[in-house]
């Protein structure tokens, strides 16, 4: 089973976290929503705690994170959040099974798949990482994972972010990237969503751009869009009141007592 923090009581909420870290990522949005909610934060597989897959695939986190689910015997819909690779995992589990979610949200993700640039490049990756370590990777992808406003602004968040990523097993982070290279395209998906939909992008990510949100968005009856100003990708930690705010109302929207 997933390795995963489990907090409050109510509506099965689950929050998926982004590449290279791990459900530490959240930390400043638990305590908010574990007040209106069961929030369920796993590590995906190869990252904190959670073992990794005998073959890496986003097929495969889908279906660890569905068994998550039934261990913790949550036999209601959940409402489904992911960011970046997190969002590949709730496309993947909308094909897996559409009826374990009530709602869902996208935070800077998208629903299609790597070129084959794209992938080359993650493959590329894997063999500086596994040469070079972890050290490696965070120089890379820092200025990719944050806004300008952040790098510039807030450097605590730069060397947090960069603790986050050292913590990682290197193999671990590997598998993602072998996983995320070889996913499907999802934007088949997009207009068969019937369920409540928030889509969130930072203005100034360069990883995915907001565009791409807005594509979703379109594609999906009744969607919400959240761009947040001065955020990169991730942002859950460039703007953590503001993606905070977000979640907890879509959260309140889906509780009984909303």
């Amino acid at each position: 089973m997933l390795a995963a923090q489990v907090e409050g009581a109510g509506v099965p909420v689950v929050l998926l976290h982004a590449f290279p870290l791990s459900r530490a990522m959240w930390s400043a949005q638990v305590w908010p929503l574990a007040r209106r909610c069961r929030l369920i934060l796993p590590d995906l597989p190869g990252f904190g705690a959670s073992q990794r897959l005998p073959e890496p695939s986003i097929a495969g986190m889908a279906d660890a994170v569905i068994r998550l689910l039934d261990e913790l015997k949550v036999r209601e819909p959940v409402v489904l959040a992911g960011l970046s690779m997190g969002g590949y995992v709730v496309f993947e589990m909308l094909r897996q099974a559409p009826g374990r979610i009530r709602a869902l949200a996208l935070l800077s993700t998208r629903a299609g798949a790597d070129s084959p640039e794209q992938r080359e490049k993650r493959l590329k990756t894997v063999e500086l990482i596994r040469r070079q370590g972890l050290g490696a990777l965070a120089d890379a992808t820092l200025p990719k994972l944050l806004g300008v406003s952040t790098l510039v602004g807030q450097p605590a968040i730069g060397e947090a972010v960069r603790q986050l990523i050292l913590q990682s097993d290197p193999e671990g982070v590997a598998d993602a990237l072998i996983a995320m290279a070889g996913r499907r395209d999802a934007g088949d998906l997009l207009s068969a969503i019937r369920c409540p939909a928030l889509v969130v992008a930072g203005a100034e990510d360069t990883l995915i751009a907001p565009e791409e949100a807005s594509a979703i968005q379109a594609k999906i009856r009744g969607a919400e869009l959240a761009v947040i100003p001065q955020a990169g990708h991730l942002v859950n930690l460039e703007q953590s009141a503001a993606c905070t705010a977000l979640l907890e109302r879509f959260v309140a929207s889906q509780t009984p007592a909303s």
